[in-house]
């Protein structure tokens, strides 16, 4: 009698990513899944990269849209919300909600490890879990529910309301029918860790340290003169969680003292509605501030201030900070902020502070001011953390563990 070998197939893992391909690789959360999965299909272990969008761009390894008509609906989207001037926060959860409605028609039977940077797709994770395939995700964010929990409580403090992606009830509902089905969270950022276990959810959360560094331009570090004038930089699209009205405060006080008359605060970015209407009641009478409205080139805001302030009440991973880093510029950052546990390695390139805090807001910048030696050796301390920081390797490492786990 033959003897008969039984071939099994391997399972593989499919990668998912709300946002779309780019020219290098892919915007926001989709180039670590662009590296992700160039890693893994170099290990024989992808089965496909869904992404958002392809538009003109393609992959050296397999990867999908997650509808061949998404391009066209996001556009139909975007002139509907344009027109009719519908809240961003409605548009977000559209997109996601028509993400996960095509992408549960992509996964496979044969799959054996969903791995997602986006957390609101119930009906896919759904599917998923009924065809027996293990649900891996690494969110750029903190939990929702924390995010809803600490900018509510903000707002009572101003006496506001604002509503926007991480409040709006509909899409933390979402968020919350769709963890139900996660198996595992990699929280690669201290506040994604410790938000994620201190939640109540039914889920295991592995820790494995990691940053998703842009993909920079060669920056010309151009030495700040010693001249007594001395710049301070914000910069963001302005919600209550960035905390910019913490560091108004602080301004308050710095501006008003003759001593301190030759510091500019430099703000950048657009600002939410009710944030502005908030700015515009109580910082109306503010001195020594630049309003720089929308920054085209991050890069020429960065080589004309000293240090940036990122007063954030959460944040997953704040580029701006990366950026001040890749460009010499040393951050004051709230220790509510993934990104001060990489500027903060080796020699320190940051000056870490509580979250609310317009006290340490204020000594730390006029720190900065009365020492402008070690300043500029901050700065430098940090482009040399993130010059060395290896995003590969943090790949290497995550891709080690699905292998295993698969």
């Amino acid at each position: 009698m033959k003897n008969y070998k039984v071939m099994v197939q391997k399972k593989k893992i499919q990668v998912v990513s709300f946002q779309s391909l780019s020219a290098t690789s892919g915007a926001g959360m989709a180039r670590l899944g662009y590296m992700l999965s160039a890693t893994l299909n170099n290990r024989g272990l992808l089965s496909n990269f869904i992404v958002h969008s392809k538009g003109k761009y393609d992959t050296p390894f397999k990867s999908v849209p997650v509808s061949f008509s998404s391009r066209f609906y996001l556009l139909a989207l975007n002139k509907l919300v344009n027109t009719f001037n519908i809240p961003s926060y409605k548009f977000r959860l559209w997109q996601e909600m028509l993400f996960d409605w095509f992408c549960q028609w992509r996964i496979k039977k044969d799959t054996g490890i969903l791995f997602t940077t986006n957390a609101f797709m119930h009906r896919t994770f759904k599917r998923a879990k009924k065809l027996g395939i293990i649900i891996v995700l690494l969110p750029g964010t903190p939990e929702e529910n924390y995010i809803y929990e600490l900018v509510s409580e903000e707002n009572k403090r101003m006496g506001i309301k604002t509503i926007d992606a991480y409040t709006y009830d509909k899409r933390v509902a979402y968020f919350n029918k769709s963890v139900a089905y996660i198996d595992k969270v990699i929280g690669s950022l201290p506040t994604v860790y410790t938000s994620y276990t201190t939640a109540n959810h039914s889920l295991e959360i592995i820790k494995i340290l990691g940053h998703m560094t842009p993909d920079f331009k060669p920056a010309t570090i151009v030495p700040k003169t010693t001249a007594d004038s001395f710049h301070i930089g914000y910069i963001a699209h302005t919600v209550i969680l960035k905390g910019l009205h913490y560091l108004l405060d602080a301004w308050k006080e710095i501006s008003t003292n003759p001593q301190h008359g030759n510091i500019t605060l430099h703000i950048g970015g657009s600002m939410d509605g009710a944030m502005q209407d908030y700015v515009d009641k109580h910082y109306a009478g503010l001195v020594n501030v630049i309003w720089e409205g929308h920054i085209a080139d991050t890069a020429s805001f960065m080589q004309k201030i000293d240090v940036l302030v990122v007063p954030s009440l959460i944040d997953g991973a704040p580029m701006t900070a990366l950026e001040a880093a890749h460009n010499g510029v040393p951050c004051i950052i709230t220790d509510h902020c993934g990104s001060s546990e990489l500027l903060s390695r080796n020699e320190s390139g940051c000056w870490v502070i509580p979250i609310r805090d317009k006290t340490a807001i204020t000594e730390r910048i006029l720190y900065a001011y009365n020492n402008r030696e070690t300043t500029r050796t901050v700065g430098m301390n940090a482009k040399q953390n993130i010059d060395r920081y290896s995003m590969q390797k943090f790949i290497d490492e995550v891709a080690d563990y699905l292998e295993q786990h698969i």
